[in-house]
């Protein structure tokens, strides 16, 4: 059965796992230092303070969360949501680090349902591998560190990209369950597969340092030593110094028998954490190597090592002090972040209520405006209506009046003209048969020739004006039908035939010509935006006792239309409703290959009375 490794010390700093080598990590903080103080967007500020709080996870805790509380101010005033949660995690890990460890699992906590809305896998095992660290501080049992575990194991295997799952496994191995060596020689090659995978030089010398830890527990140094002397080569050419800090812890067990060489290895591990900067580890090792230096006995080394531990828990003391006002501030920033999400719930509600206020005033004006625009539009419907059945009254008078005239100048000209002609004609006629002069009688016959041609003339010339009179109003009434589907239905997109049957018209009335042109009218506007159509007839003849008007067009028809809804079939009410004030009747066919209007209007009605 495997033995629990935790009670070794270099076991403490297995969260360091997910960092990357020292090298490297200093030229990318270097390179987010030199560029944040360029950047002018406040989103890509907070994402690059983010960045730095995450590479100082392990070398600095301090400035891990001194760069995530500017980040978490920086989002909380801009409202980026995401920032907040990424500064959150920043913040939790430097928590832990300063030993709050109850503050630090309730940030973590907080953290992963964002996570998990918007299925951030990667951050989402990140989450849980921060909390098995946490909870591994003694203040949680092993069954949730299990859970936490396993949780990682299901929720990576989702992982596009799995290079996180060669951590994940080794951190199966030292925080899980006991396992049998079978099942840690699983893992940790699982763990070794994943990191050649993707080239992790840092989990492959990690992977080296647990086998190492492995070969030493179950008492196999001499195959365990090979190993630790090329991880401590591969932690100085990665600049892995948690590497390098590790080896040593593992010399140090190694020397268990060899207190001196234990301790020589517990002061180059000191070396090694002093040149990281964190105090916390300083501390962590001296107190390591005073355990050591007592056993040996060693006045000297006692005494050094306590000169050693009091400057590194002094400069641990300032650096405590700084993050405690550090804390305050972050907690003010909190208290702020609640009073602020308050406040802007207040100004939200508002600016909705003055939001609807303001559409509602919007609304009411532009349905005043509406109804105004409505009722100008009757208005000026109304008065053009008028104003053309003024304009055809008009003009049907003035052509009444000259045809009037017209009837009488003929009856004048025929009853008196003619009349006097006619009546000198008959006396020259007398006056030529009494005569015995043959040169008067014959003067006589060629005046009575000369009356007979101008009685001819006056008799022609007043059945002319006459006739011409009874048709002119029809010959005006076809001109207004051709002018009004001319104007409406030009040639260039329509086809239209119009006649009109002689003296058709020429005992209608004004009225009912007025009507008619309406009837017309009606019918040009349902073909103008219904119908569609190419192809427009009219037709006007008369029969035995009424007059007859078909129009004609060849579009879509009412096929298929609302036959209460539709504006075409209300304009066919209002044909209907002008041939019934005539006492006439409407026939109306329609198919998809057209529509015909048929009207009749009896005679009776189109007569004058």
């Amino acid at each position: 059965m495997r033995r629990k490794p935790t009670t070794y010390p270099f076991l403490l700093f297995l969260f360091c796992l997910c960092n990357a080598p020292a090298l490297c990590q200093i030229q990318q903080i270097n390179q987010e230092l030199n560029k944040l103080s360029s950047i002018k967007d406040s989103v890509s500020k907070v994402n690059t303070l983010n960045r730095l709080g995450t590479l100082y996870r392990t070398r600095n805790a301090d400035s891990c969360f001194y760069y995530g509380m500017e980040a978490k101010r920086m989002a909380t005033n801009i409202k980026y949501r995401h920032g907040q949660t990424a500064a959150d995690h920043v913040i939790a890990f430097a928590l832990f680090k300063k030993g709050l460890y109850a503050e630090s699992l309730e940030l973590l906590g907080k953290i992963l349902p964002y996570y998990q809305k918007l299925d951030d896998t990667e951050n989402i095992v990140r989450v849980y591998l921060d909390m098995i660290e946490v909870e591994n501080k003694g203040i949680s049992d092993d069954a949730k560190l299990t859970s936490l575990l396993r949780k990682a194991i299901q929720t990576g295997r989702k992982l596009e990209k799995d290079s996180m799952m060669s951590e994940v496994y080794i951190r199966y191995i030292s925080r899980g369950p006991d396992l049998s060596e079978d099942s840690i020689r699983y893992y940790l090659n699982k763990s070794r597969e994943i990191a050649a995978r993707y080239k992790d030089e840092y989990m492959l010398a990690y992977n080296r340092n647990y086998e190492a830890h492995f070969l030493v527990l179950a008492g196999r140094k001499e195959e365990a030593l090979p190993l630790i002397h090329q991880l401590m080569s591969d932690a100085k050419r990665i600049g892995g110094s948690n590497l390098e800090i590790n080896a040593h812890f593992l010399m140090v067990i190694y020397y268990s028998t060899n207190l001196k060489m234990a301790l020589e290895h517990c002061y180059q591990a000191y070396e090694i954490a002093q040149k990281s900067g964190d105090s916390y580890l300083e501390i962590y090792i001296l107190n390591n190597a005073l355990d050591a230096a007592k056993d040996i006995g060693d006045t000297d080394e006692i005494i050094k090592v306590y000169v050693e531990l009091e400057k590194s828990m002094t400069a641990d003391w300032e650096k405590t002090r700084k993050f405690i006002g550090d804390y305050v501030r972050y907690n003010n920033i909190e208290d702020n972040n609640t009073q602020l999400a308050e406040e802007n719930k207040r100004r939200t509600l508002w600016i909705v209520i003055i939001s609807f206020m303001a559409l509602i005033s919007l609304m009411t004006i532009y349905l005043i405006m509406l109804r105004r625009s409505r009722k100008a539009r009757e208005q000026i419907g109304a008065l053009n209506e008028t104003a053309n059945m003024q304009i055809i009254a008009m003009e049907e008078m003035k052509h009444e009046a000259k045809r009037e005239e017209q009837q009488r100048l003929g009856q004048d000209l025929h009853d008196g003209l003619s009349s006097s002609i006619a009546s000198i004609k008959h006396q020259l006629e007398a006056l030529s048969m009494d005569t015995e002069d043959a040169l008067l009688k014959k003067k006589l016959v060629a005046m009575q020739a000369e009356l007979t041609s101008a009685y001819a003339v006056a008799r022609n010339k007043s059945h002319e004006w006459f006739n011409t009179a009874d048709g002119q109003q029809e010959h005006t009434f076809e001109q207004r039908i051709k002018l009004l589907t001319d104007t409406a239905l030009p040639d260039s997109r329509y086809k239209k035939d119009i006649h009109i049957d002689d003296d058709a018209l020429q005992h209608a009335s004004m009225d009912t010509r007025i009507a008619l042109l309406r009837i017309i009218q009606e019918a040009i506007t349902n073909i103008i935006k219904h119908a569609k159509a190419k192809n427009v007839d009219i037709l006007i003849y008369g029969e035995t006792d009424k007059l007859i008007m078909a129009i004609k067009d060849d579009g879509t028809g009412l096929v298929g239309k609302n036959s209460t809804g539709s504006k075409s079939t209300m304009g066919l009410q209002s044909i209907r409703r002008r041939v019934q004030y005539l006492d006439g009747e409407t026939n109306i066919q329609s198919d998809s290959k057209g529509t015909e209007i048929t009207i009749s209007i009896p005679l009776n009605s189109v007569v004058y009375g």
